[in-house]
């Protein structure tokens, strides 16, 4: 797979997510990336709006941070007057996001009556604004990503099945990162160069890591370095012990 200065790591599964990425990029299909909470799923939405040469923006949306009578809005747009607090008109993230890549995140979140809008946008491609009476065109491809089985929420009526065939154009699974433990000191290395701090590895550092559950993955994995600059002086070198104090309790 192509190089890429987003996505770091040493793993099978990273150079099979690479391969996909290369594969889906140039592509109109939607794309469904499922991963848990911090394994890096809006950087792969961010490679392959990248990799698709797109010219438009791409608009990262977290669903759950939503407010439910505000959706329509935000997704849509609205005119002024529409409702109130409407004070002027406002394109919405599908009007944002025309000709390049809207990423919603944790798209299981949303409402039911919203995903039958979503659904209708995503079959016309046209969006409607809140107050208005003509619908506009957009060229918008998308990239959604969860932690939640939506399989089991369709079978639970949480989640539209129509909905999760639109946008399972194409599925990507990313694998946690205890289960791809030889990318934890490539991106460990890259987090702790972010930093600034000329702090040197010894070799007994790197074993607590690997070992480590990282429940909360890579986002994790940069929290522990961005802790060990802050104890450890410049120009000093990390041991085990170094290590053991800056990683969460398990």
């Amino acid at each position: 797979p192509a190089p890429s200065k987003r996505m770091v790591g040493a793993s099978t599964a990273i150079h099979r997510i690479l391969r996909q990425i290369a594969s889906v990029s140039p592509g109109r299909l939607s794309v469904l990336v499922v991963g848990e909470t911090g394994t890096g799923k809006e950087l792969i939405a961010e490679e392959i709006h990248e990799q698709s040469r797109r010219g438009g923006p791409f608009i990262a949306v977290n669903c759950a941070a939503i407010p439910r009578d505000l959706f329509e809005s935000a997704f849509f747009g609205h005119r002024k007057g529409s409702f109130s607090g409407a004070v002027e008109d406002a394109e919405g993230y599908f009007v944002a996001a025309d000709r390049g890549t809207l990423f919603l995140d944790e798209v299981g979140e949303m409402p039911l009556e919203m995903q039958a809008k979503l659904l209708r946008v995503l079959q016309t491609m046209e969006v409607t604004p809140v107050g208005a009476t003509r619908p506009k065109r957009v060229d918008v491809r998308i990239v959604a990503a969860t932690h939640r089985p939506l399989r089991n929420d369709v079978t639970a009526s949480r989640f539209r099945a129509d909905l999760l065939a639109r946008l399972e154009g194409v599925a990507m699974d990313v694998p946690p990162l205890r289960e791809r433990r030889e990318d934890i000191m490539p991106l460990f290395d890259v987090f702790l160069g972010r930093t600034d701090a000329a702090i040197q590895l010894s070799v007994e550092f790197a074993e607590p890591l690997v070992l480590h559950a990282w429940p909360l993955n890579v986002r994790e994995l940069e929290h522990v370095a961005a802790r060990l600059a802050i104890e450890l002086p410049t120009g000093g070198v990390a041991g085990e012990a170094e290590a053991r104090k800056v990683l969460p309790p398990v």
